[in-house]
C-alpha cells in the first residue's frame, strides 16, 4: 500500500507463471509442483516421468542439483520450502535407471509411443511432449538432416546439446580431453555426494540416442578448431572452466599449495600420490571449497596411486578416527551469511569436523624450504562495499598465522583457453569467459557456439544443461535454414467445489515441518561412504504433501459478486481485501481500467488478492453463495518449433 492507495497488476499469462514459482525458476522449466504432488499421492511412476520430461540428467540433478526452484518456492515464505530436490531423487531412485542404495542398473519406465513429431500425451493434470525436450521438429523420428556436429566436452551442457541434437536427426560426435565422460560432474563432485554408477547410467542413456564419443582428446593438442570446421558443419564448445583462480600472494608457487579443481580431479581419478599431512587451511567459503575440504578430511594421509582409492581413503578415514586427527579449516573472507555455499552443505562441512573461520582474507603464504608451512591472514571488516561489490577491508596489525602442512585454494575457476588462436576469431573475455550471443548461444565466429561454464563462468549443472538444450535449438536452426519460436500456452481448468477437495492441498499440511533427507552418521562416513540418504516413502508421501499446489487460483468474477465480504471473512490468512476501486493504483493498464469502471460505477468496489500469503484452501470458493469465485487449475507449455526462414517476417 502506498499512501491512501493500493499499488495492483493486472494478472497476465507472465504473473501467472511465476506464481507457479518453483517451475518458473527452474532453468528447463520442470513442473516441480506436478511431480511433488504426484509423490503425494503415491503416483511414482507419473512422477518419475513429469521430473524427467525437460532434462536428461534428472537422476543426477536429484542428488547434487542447486535447487533454485525451492529457493523460489512460495512455501518458504510461510516456513521452509518443499524438499523438491530430495523428492526428485526419491522417484528417480525409484524409477530411474538407477537403484538407489544398491547401484543397479535397470530400465526405467517406457515412453509412450511415438505417434508424430508435435503430438503430447496427458498424464492427469500434466501434459508432456513426447519428444522429452519440449522441441518440436517437422520431420518423423528416425529421420537424418545429414549434418555433422562437433561436441567439445563430454558434460552436462554438452552431453544436454548432444541429446537434443540427436532427437533432432543430427549425427554428433562428442570429444573430450579427460578419460571419462561426464566432465564436473565426475571430475568435480565428490563421490561421496554423487555416485559413479549413476552418472554413467544417465550418460549411456543419452548415447543410446546415437551421439559418438571420442575421449582422450584434447583442444588445441590433438585437433584444433580449424580441423573441426573441415570436418563438421557446426561446433558447440563445451569445456568448462578447470583453471582455479590465483589468490595473487607471496608464496603462492610453494610446494603444498593445491588449487581445489586440481586437487578434486586427482582425487576423483585416483591420479597421483596425496598426502595432505595433518593441518589443511582451505581458502574460500563457496560450495567447491565445502567440497574441497570435506574431500581433505577424508584423506589426510597417503594415497598410493594404482590402488583401489575406496579402500584406501576408508583405511585414511579409519586412522583418523583411530586418534590420528585431521584438522581441516575453511579461512572465508566473507561473513557467515554471506558465503556462497549452501548453508545445508556449511553445516554438513562442520558435523564432519571442519572449521569455518569467517573474516579473515589471506595475507601471504609462508615457507620453508621450498614448501607451505602456514598461512598469513588479516581480519576482515566488511567483505563487501556500500555499493554491493565485492572490495573487502582488511583490518591493519591483525596478523595471524595458520601453521599447515598443505593449503588448498578455493576462490574460483577460470577457463584455459591457450587453445585459443588468433585465426579462430574467437573473442575472449576479462573473465576467462567465450563471447557469445546470450540468445543463441553462437560465438563471434559463424556456426561455432559454446555455452556452459565456458560462456558464463561456473554455475549449477541444470543451467549447463539449459545451455545445452538452447544451444541444440540454435545449431539446428543454423544448419537447417529454419528459426526457432517458443510457443506459449496457458491452460485454465475449472474445478467444482465437490471436486476440489481431491486436488487441493492436502489437510493439515500447514503442520509439517520440513525434512531434510537422513544422512550417514558420521562415524560411518568412511571414505567415499554416500552421506545424504534418501527419504523412505512415507516421509517422501508427507514432505510432497507441503506443496501448496500453486498451479490452483481463486478466480474472481465481478457480475456475479453481491459484495457479502463471505470470501474475505473466512479467509485464514487475510489475503483477500474489498477496497473500494478509488482506493486504487498502477500502470497504465490499471489506470485504464479503473477509469472504465469508475465511469460506469462511481462507487465500484475491487477485491485484491495478496497470491504470496494464498495457501489455495478453497475456503473463499466454498463459502461464496453465488460462485463468483471459483478454484482453477492453471498450467502452462513452453514449446520450441522452428519456422522455415521465408515464412518469417
Amino acid at each position: 500500500m502506498s499512501g491512501d492507495h493500493y499499488r495492483v497488476v493486472l494478472p497476465d499469462l507472465t504473473f501467472y507463471q511465476q506464481t507457479v514459482a518453483c517451475q518458473f525458476a527452474c532453468p528447463v522449466r520442470t513442473d516441480a509442483r506436478a511431480y511433488v504432488t504426484a509423490i503425494a499421492r503415491g503416483e511414482y511412476e507419473r512422477a518419475y516421468l513429469i521430473a524427467r520430461e525437460t532434462n536428461p540428467f534428472a537422476s543426477t540433478c536429484g542428488w547434487v542439483c542447486g535447487a533454485p526452484c525451492e529457493a523460489a518456492c512460495r512455501r518458504g515464505k510461510i516456513d521452509a520450502p518443499v524438499a523438491i530436490r530430495a523428492l526428485k531423487r526419491f522417484v528417480n531412485d525409484r524409477y530411474g535407471v538407477y537403484l538407489g542404495e544398491t547401484g543397479e542398473p535397470r530400465q526405467p519406465p517406457a515412453w509412450p509411443a511415438y505417434t508424430g513429431p508435435t503430438r503430447a500425451f496427458d498424464l492427469g493434470n500434466t501434459t508432456l511432449p513426447t519428444s522429452r525436450s519440449g522441441l518440436s521438429a517437422a520431420r518423423q523420428p528416425g529421420d537424418k538432416t545429414g549434418k555433422r556436429v562437433a561436441i567439445v566436452g563430454a558434460g552436462p551442457a554438452g552431453l544436454s546439446c548432444a541429446h537434443d541434437l540427436a532427437l533432432l536427426g543430427h549425427d554428433v560426435t562428442v570429444l573430450d580431453a579427460a578419460p571419462v565422460t561426464g566432465g564436473m560432474l565426475r571430475l568435480g563432485v565428490p563421490e561421496y555426494r554423487l555416485p559413479r554408477e549413476l552418472v554413467d547410467l544417465e550418460i549411456q542413456a543419452i548415447l543410446s540416442l546415437g551421439p559418438g564419443l571420442k575421449l582422450q582428446q584434447a583442444l588445441g593438442r590433438d585437433f584444433t578448431l580449424a580441423d573441426l570446421r573441415r570436418e563438421f558443419d557446426a561446433v558447440f564448445i563445451a569445456i568448462g572452466t578447470y583453471k582455479s583462480r590465483r589468490l595473487n600472494v607471496e608464496g603462492e608457487q610453494l610446494d603444498g599449495v593445491l588449487r581445489a579443481v586440481d586437487f578434486l580431479i586427482n582425487v576423483n581419478l585416483g591420479g597421483y600420490n596425496l598426502n595432505l599431512g595433518r593441518r589443511v587451511p582451505v581458502i574460500g567459503g563457496g560450495n567447491v571449497a565445502m567440497d574441497v575440504a570435506r574431500t581433505a578430511a577424508r584423506l589426510g594421509h597417503p594415497v598410493q596411486s594404482g590402488g583401489d582409492l575406496e579402500v584406501a581413503l576408508d583405511v585414511a578415514r579409519a586412522a583418523c578416527r583411530l586418534g590420528t586427527t585431521q584438522e581441516v579449516h575453511c579461512l572465508v573472507v566473507e561473513d557467515r551469511h554471506e558465503m556462497l555455499a549452501d548453508p545445508f552443505e556449511v553445516a554438513q562441512a562442520e558435523e564432519e569436523g571442519i572449521v569455518i573461520h569467517n573474516h579473515v582474507a589471506p595475507k601471504r603464504i609462508l615457507g620453508d624450504h621450498g614448501r607451505a608451512t602456514g598461512v598469513e591472514t588479516l581480519n576482515v571488516a566488511r567483505a563487501f562495499d556500500e555499493h554491493g561489490r565485492f572490495n573487502p577491508q582488511l583490518i591493519p596489525n591483525t596478523e595471524k598465522v595458520w601453521e599447515c602442512d598443505s593449503v588448498i585454494i578455493a576462490i574460483g575457476q577460470t577457463g584455459e583457453l591457450d587453445w585459443v588462436r588468433p585465426e579462430d576469431g574467437l573473442e575472449v573475455t576479462p573473465r576467462g569467459t567465450l563471447v557469445v550471443d546470450k540468445e543463441t548461444l553462437m560465438t563471434t565466429t559463424p556456426g561455432e557456439f559454446a555455452g556452459g561454464d565456458i560462456a558464463f563462468g561456473p554455475r549449477l549443472i541444470i543451467h549447463a544443461v539449459t545451455d545445452g538444450q538452447r544451444a541444440a535449438r540454435s545449431i539446428h536452426a543454423y544448419l537447417q535454414g529454419v528459426r526457432p519460436r517458443l510457443v506459449r500456452k496457458a491452460f485454465f481448468t475449472p474445478i467444482s467445489k465437490r471436486e476440489y477437495p481431491n486436488v487441493g492441498p492436502l489437510r493439515g499440511s500447514l503442520r509439517w515441518p520440513r525434512r531434510q533427507p537422513p544422512a550417514l552418521p558420521v562415524e560411518r562416513r568412511i571414505g567415499v561412504a554416500r552421506v545424504e540418504m534418501a527419504f523412505d516413502e512415507a516421509t517422501a508421501r508427507e514432505q510432497g504433501g507441503r506443496c501448496l499446489i500453486c498451479t490452483l487460483n481463486p478466480i474472481f468474477d465481478g457480475d456475479l459478486c453481491i459484495l457479502c465480504n463471505g470470501c474475505v471473512d473466512v479467509c485464514p490468512t487475510d489475503c483477500l481485501k474489498l477496497v473500494p476501486v478509488s482506493a486504487l493504483a498502477g500502470d497504465a493498464q490499471v489506470a485504464a481500467v479503473i477509469r472504465l469502471r469508475t465511469a460506469e460505477w462511481p462507487t465500484a468496489s475491487a477485491m485484491l488478492l495478496d497470491p504470496t500469503r494464498c495457501i489455495r484452501c478453497g475456503l473463499c470458493a466454498a463459502r461464496c453463495p453465488t460462485e463468483a469465485v471459483k478454484m482453477e487449475s492453471f498450467r502452462f507449455t513452453e514449446e520450441v518449433i522452428f519456422d522455415p526462414q521465408e515464412d518469417v517476417p
